[in-house]
């Protein structure tokens, strides 16, 4: 039971993977756009590029590298993720083996008539086990704020270049 741990490894990495990819595809587009833009200007050098071209260079260079950065966050995220759901796997049987069981990442004890010495073994473990599903809880959360963190400043940097490009491209 791990319904607390919501998330896919392998989907969330795939996803980063195709981002990452999409942004090495765009890397020779741009080198390309800049050369076809440097020979419409008459051979200036890319610097020397003004307007609405600057515009979309600056805007292509800017969703080259956030893509490249969420897809690199999103595949850090699925390791983080794995490594999650694994120890929570382990403290599912560890719990289990103490009469226990998890609801989410709390460890509680199953109703039940139980003997005298699988209630003071219950009592005993709970408390260690109980700090294990904390450790994972906070370890999970620190991933996710880590990834909510650059989805938002990725989102805010698109943002921001388009409506810089809108600008440059006098729209």
């Amino acid at each position: 039971m791990i319904d607390a741990v919501v998330g896919d490894p392998a989907s969330c990495s795939e996803l980063g993977g195709s981002l990452r990819s999409h942004a090495a595809q765009l890397l020779p587009q741009r080198q390309e756009l800049a050369e076809r833009l440097q020979g419409s200007a008459g051979g200036r050098l890319e610097p020397a590029l003004t307007g609405p071209a600057q515009a979309y260079l600056a805007l292509l260079d800017t969703t080259i590298d956030r893509l490249d950065e969420a897809g690199a966050c999103l595949q850090r995220y699925a390791q983080d993720l794995a490594e999650v759901v694994e120890a929570v796997r382990r403290l599912e049987d560890a719990a289990r083996a103490a009469g226990l069981e998890l609801d989410g990442l709390r460890v509680v004890e199953p109703w039940g008539v139980l003997s005298t010495e699988l209630a003071e073994r219950r009592h005993r473990v709970l408390p260690e086990l109980q700090q294990w599903a904390d450790r994972l809880a906070s370890q999970l959360g620190r991933a996710r704020g880590v990834l909510q963190h650059a989805m938002r400043d990725g989102t805010a940097a698109l943002a921001l270049a388009a409506d810089t490009g809108r600008a440059g491209l006098g729209r």
